[in-house]
């Protein structure tokens, strides 16, 4: 639909043509500028992929961390030296912690700060780790064993989590499918026919055919999303 109704604004473009004669060149230069004043969208985009990914390469290495964290208490060292132990690593998880363990280090509670830091990171496994650092912080109890089965429900939790999204890969490419073809239909028009993108970019009509055809891309996206999430789930 969406590849339709930008088609549709592209034959549009091309039988009525901008007022005032300006050759390709022009108006492939007028194109060019339009587009970069609206990149910053993408960039921001580009920004929260880059924020999902490491999101995504903490919580895959919690079960690992967690296991160091262990490995410290049936060394014998109590709870914050156990963590500082672990976050000498270079691994996401260790340098997340060391935040935490630096504003330990300013003052603040070791519960506290481990609060902040599942809040910050908003996944059911970081909420496991903390409620097993907090039993263990306010009660005293030992908490190797404790941590090592959360470890172990990590790492099922996310074995079963690849297996899922591979079995739901076809449907994530559909979603991709229906974001970028019209997209990339859009710059291959861009391409071959500069004055018609003009219009698209520069006249009421062919922003607002512009916003539609985006409007029901995003809406396309979030539909197939929503199914694959509800699977995932």
């Amino acid at each position: 639909m969406t590849l339709v109704i930008v088609g549709c604004c592209l034959v549009v473009a091309a039988v009525v043509p901008p007022r005032g004669r300006r050759s390709r060149s022009t108006a492939a230069v007028d194109t060019a500028m339009v587009i970069s004043r609206r990149v910053d969208p993408l960039r921001g985009f580009g920004r929260w992929l880059t924020r999902s990914r490491r999101h995504r390469l903490l919580i895959g290495a919690l079960p690992e961390f967690v296991d160091l964290v262990a490995r410290g208490l049936r060394g014998g060292a109590n709870l914050h030296v156990a963590l500082a132990e672990a976050a000498e690593g270079e691994g996401p998880a260790s340098r997340s912690i060391r935040e935490v363990l630096a504003r330990v280090a300013g003052g603040e509670r070791l519960g506290e700060g481990v609060d902040r830091w599942a809040a910050g990171l908003d996944h059911p496994d970081a909420l496991m780790v903390r409620a097993v650092l907090r039993l263990g912080e306010s009660t005293g109890g030992a908490l190797a064993l404790p941590l090592e089965r959360a470890a172990a429900t990590l790492r099922e939790r996310a074995a079963l989590s690849d297996e899922i999204r591979a079995l739901t890969a076809q449907a994530r490419a559909s979603s991709m499918v229906v974001a970028l073809a019209p997209l990339g239909f859009l710059g291959m028009v861009t391409l071959v026919d500069p004055g018609s993108a003009t219009v698209l970019f520069t006249t009421p009509l062919g922003m607002v055919c512009l916003v539609v055809g985006l409007g029901l891309d995003a809406v396309g996206i979030a539909w197939m999303s929503r199914i694959a999430a509800a699977v995932e789930q």
